[in-house]
C-alpha cells in the first residue's frame, strides 16, 4: 500500500483510501477495476503492478507501464472494439475511506452522515471494451521480451511483483454527481448539489480524475506474465 500512496501522495493528505475488498460490484465479469481508474492504459502491452509476485490476479489493481511498444510491433496491432458494455460503478470498487467526512473539505456539514455512496454517485458511462485476441497478446508478448531492454525489466520485475499483459481495456466517461432517485429531501438535495463541485474537485486533485469527456480506464482483463 506504500507504494501505492506514493505514487497518488495527495491520497494520504487528503485521508483518502483505495477500496480493496473483494470482488467488485459493477466490474464486467473476467475484468478487475483500475483502482485508481487512469487514462493511457492499453491492451497488449506489459505491466508491473502492486500484487506481489505469485498473486491471484484478483481484485482491484493499481498498474504501471513495464516496456515501451516498438512503433513496429504497434502497428501490427489488431484491436477491436465492443460497445455493448454497461456503466460501470466506480464507488463499489474505488472507495473513499471515511465517507463524506474522509474528504476534509470544511464545507462538509457534519449532518452529512455514512458513506459517499448513500449520496453520490461516481461511475464510468459510455463503456467500451477494447481487446485483442488471446494469440495477438501471445504473439506480442514473445516479441515484447525477446527485446533486450524489455527482457531485462521484466525479469527485475516479475521477481518481487506480478507483471501482467493486458487483454482488454474498459473505456468511458466519469460521472460523478447526486444520486438520482434516492428520495433525498428538497433541502437535502439543494445542499448536495452544492457540494458536487467542491468534492469532485476534490476526487480530481486526489487521483487525478478527468471528467471533461477525456476516456479514462476503469477496468482491464489481465494475463499473467
Amino acid at each position: 500500500m506504500g507504494a501505492i500512496m506514493n505514487k497518488y501522495p495527495l491520497m494520504a493528505a487528503l485521508g483518502l483510501g483505495f477500496g480493496l475488498a473483494g470482488c467488485a460490484g459493477g466490474v464486467p465479469f473476467g475484468a478487475r477495476a483500475v483502482s485508481p481508474p487512469e487514462t493511457g492504459i492499453r491492451a497488449a502491452y506489459l505491466y508491473t503492478s502492486y500484487d506481489r509476485a505469485g498473486s491471484n490476479g484478483q481484485g482491484p489493481v493499481s498498474i504501471a507501464l513495464l516496456c515501451d511498444m516498438p512503433a513496429s510491433l504497434l502497428k501490427g496491432i489488431s484491436y477491436q472494439d465492443e460497445s455493448t458494455v454497461a456503466d460501470i460503478d466506480l464507488l463499489s470498487t474505488f472507495s473513499v475511506s471515511g465517507g463524506v467526512s474522509g474528504l476534509k473539505l470544511s464545507v462538509v456539514s457534519a449532518e452529512l452522515q455514512g458513506s459517499l455512496s448513500d449520496y453520490y454517485e461516481l461511475k464510468l458511462t459510455r463503456v467500451v471494451k477494447r481487446y485483442v485476441s488471446q494469440e495477438q497478446a501471445n504473439a506480442v508478448f514473445s516479441q515484447l521480451v525477446s527485446r533486450r531492454g524489455c527482457a531485462a525489466a521484466y525479469m527485475s520485475e516479475r521477481s518481487a511483483r506480478a507483471v501482467y499483459q493486458i487483454r482488454a481495456v474498459y473505456l468511458g466517461d466519469v460521472h460523478f454527481g447526486v444520486k438520482r432517485d434516492a428520495g433525498f429531501s428538497a433541502d437535502l438535495a439543494i445542499k448536495l448539489k452544492a457540494l458536487e463541485p467542491k468534492i469532485k474537485a476534490q476526487l480530481k486533485r486526489a487521483y487525478n480524475l478527468s471528467f471533461d469527456g477525456k476516456q479514462m480506464v476503469g477496468a482491464v482483463e489481465t494475463i499473467p506474465r
